[in-house]
């Protein structure tokens, strides 16, 4: 997640027990690498290991999904078909195998001649149902331009001055305004202070297929699944940038016809 740089970044970090059916799809390990650069070598030699150290790893987000059946989970469709049908998916502290993955007939992935993909939502289902995790209802009215939503996600970290300059695998929390509703899509736009929400946020890389909640009589519901960033001239992550969530009333139709089937 992309945060205010005026807010401690420490109110951003929430626990998975908060969001349980809020997940992380695909992750994998990656290296921190320690750069030195010429000058380091010349004035600080005692900065370069004569030893090399075992390397530190850290978890890096691909993708997220939210569960919305004991055994369906709803991401975006550019996650969804990167990931291998023998992969599993941790849930609640289990790892749990795939059954099946359900990309939007009509899905077509972004190109350089057009930025953005259409169609972009997917489902997964998984082999077993999961207990003790209550699933994400979808939001199934048609008002959500100008509510305000929370936007999860474990991908890349930074702030709307700097960018996306951090991988840690935390899962953060942030708020923000719809400002605008088309036919497929949720927009989202990065506000600098004193516009913003109190804890405005925007996704990051990685935090595609996370959730746009919004809050109802019951809890939250799902309205939205991010796809991706129009960010222009500015840098992806920069105040000012906008943000497109695959709107769920729109497919309400098409989702129900797979996960009911």
């Amino acid at each position: 997640m992309i945060i205010r740089h005026d807010i401690d970044p420490e109110l951003y970090l929430t626990s998975p027990a908060q969001f349980p059916a809020v997940i992380a799809v695909s992750s994998l390990q990656v290296e921190v690498q320690m750069a030195y650069d010429n000058i380091d070598q010349l004035l600080k030699p005692n900065l370069i290991p004569i030893v090399q150290t075992a390397p530190e790893y850290r978890t890096c987000c691909n993708g997220m999904g939210t569960l919305i059946r004991p055994d369906w989970v709803v991401s975006a469709a550019q996650v969804a078909a990167e990931i291998p049908l023998k992969e599993t998916i941790e849930i609640g502290g289990s790892a749990i195998a795939i059954q099946q993955i359900v990309l939007h007939p009509h899905f077509q992935d972004a190109t350089l001649a057009k930025p953005f993909a259409e169609n972009d939502i997917a489902l997964i289902q998984l082999k077993q149902p999961i207990k003790g995790v209550s699933p994400v209802p979808l939001y199934r009215r048609q008002g959500e331009q100008q509510q305000q939503t929370v936007l999860i996600g474990r991908g890349d970290f930074g702030n709307g001055l700097t960018g996306p300059d951090q991988v840690d695998g935390k899962l953060r929390m942030a708020t923000n305004r719809i400002e605008k509703v088309e036919n497929q899509w949720l927009l989202i736009k990065f506000d600098a202070p004193p516009e913003s929400t109190e804890l405005e946020g925007i996704a990051g890389p990685g935090d595609s297929g996370g959730p746009a909640l919004l809050a109802v009589k019951t809890g939250w519901a799902l309205a939205g699944v991010r796809s991706t960033q129009a960010s222009g001239r500015l840098g992806e992550g920069y105040y000012g940038v906008w943000e497109y969530y695959t709107r769920i009333s729109h497919y309400l139709d098409w989702i129900d016809s797979i996960v009911d089937a």
